[in-house]
């Protein structure tokens, strides 16, 4: 999702479009001087905002109320995202039955950017925008088999040093009962030269192998003040692997603690059995299910007592080196129908933080809808500058 913020006024693209005359009639010599002095400006008009432009409204907000992505969903079931780019991205991904008329589900990548308006306060969504195109993304998905089910997508990208060379690694997840009636947590990634100029290979996919089968089982990762972004994820420094595990027919969450001694590549490929670890401060007696960490800030739904019907969402921040009681999202977010699979987002520029989530609220286009609302700022630490 590409979070793209209209900041220069009219006056201000007069401005920009006379210097970019200038800099067609000068000369080669002229022609840096012009092109320095365009920057320039547009970095003034950028930075000054609040002076000299007068915009109506100042700060940028996402709605604290759920909204339909309708330039997304359709009348099938559309949830399970995960977005990989959280900021100058643009592709969300998400599960959804609509290519097979409601039958088997299929991992789907879907571009679309919000626009935020000073001027009208309006906060609007477009799709097939196209920024700084990398097309990593759409490379592992169309990498992923379309037999069976494919659910729970989950992506990180980072970097990677070999023989003193940068290398940009992407890392993709998901759950799949492509081979038997059996589901299983899968990964590939995707290394390609930080130059631009390498074309990488996809390793994958390939089972979990510690994972065992699970139905549908999400995963996600924990590191000391991580927080998932676009840019540069040290996933070498994550500490936690999270995770649903169902035993006896009841989900809950579970982690496995990464052993300092291996790389996450490593980590990920071993066949060694780590003890699968209850994370009891956010479980209950009921379905606990797919986790999201992001930063010190843990998302889920459950469908324990004292809800508003079906799953909820809940939320827990990590403290003094431990996951707090788990906070309900309130009715403005939750229902009594089933919200499902929350995803929270730092965006910059805005006031507040993003989160997307599936339901099957009425109001939507049909079956479950991917909605997105505004929520508090859930860390004090980004790792995006």
């Amino acid at each position: 999702m590409l979070m793209y913020l209209h900041r220069v006024g009219k006056s201000g693209m007069l401005i920009v479009r006379f210097l970019l005359s200038e800099i067609l009639k000068t000369s080669v010599l002229k022609n840096l001087f012009a092109f320095l002095l365009f920057i320039s400006a547009v970095l003034v008009m950028d930075g000054c905002r609040n002076h000299g432009i007068k915009y109506k409204h100042q700060a940028a907000w996402f709605p604290e109320n759920p909204i339909d992505i309708v330039e997304i969903n359709s009348e099938f079931d559309d949830y399970n995202s995960i977005l990989p780019e959280t900021h100058f991205g643009k592709r969300l991904l998400f599960s959804s039955n609509r290519k097979t008329g409601a039958a088997n589900y299929d991992i789907y990548d879907g571009n679309f950017y919000v626009v935020w308006d000073w001027e009208t306060g309006n906060l609007t969504f477009h799709k097939d925008y196209h920024y700084g195109y990398d097309d990593n993304v759409g490379k592992l998905v169309h990498r992923i088999e379309t037999e069976g089910n494919q659910f729970a997508p989950y992506y990180v990208p980072s970097d990677t040093t070999i023989a003193d060379k940068q290398y940009k690694t992407c890392y993709f997840f998901y759950s799949s009962n492509a081979d038997s009636n059996i589901y299983y947590s899968r990964m590939m990634y995707y290394i390609t030269a930080d130059d631009g100029l390498s074309t990488g290979e996809i390793t994958g996919p390939l089972n979990i192998p510690f994972l065992g089968d699970e139905k549908q089982q999400y995963v996600s990762f924990y590191g000391p003040d991580i927080v998932i972004n676009n840019y540069y994820v040290p996933v070498d420094n994550f500490t936690e692997m999270y995770f649903d595990k169902t035993d006896e027919g009841i989900s809950n969450i579970y982690k496995i603690n990464i052993p300092d001694s291996l790389s996450f590549i490593r980590f990920l490929t071993s066949d060694y059995n780590y003890p699968k670890i209850k994370v009891d401060a956010v479980n209950s007696q009921y379905n606990d299910r797919c986790p999201f960490v992001n930063g010190n800030f843990m998302v889920f739904a459950s469908d324990r007592p004292g809800g508003y019907g079906g799953y909820d969402l809940y939320y827990s921040k990590y403290e003094n080196g431990e996951w707090q009681e788990p906070v309900n999202f309130g009715d403005k977010i939750n229902t009594e129908y089933d919200e499902f699979r929350p995803l929270p987002v730092h965006v910059m520029e805005f006031n507040n933080d993003l989160m997307i989530f599936s339901s099957n609220r009425p109001g939507g286009l049909g079956g479950f809808d991917l909605y997105y609302v505004g929520i508090d700022n859930f860390s004090d630490k980004y790792q995006i500058e």
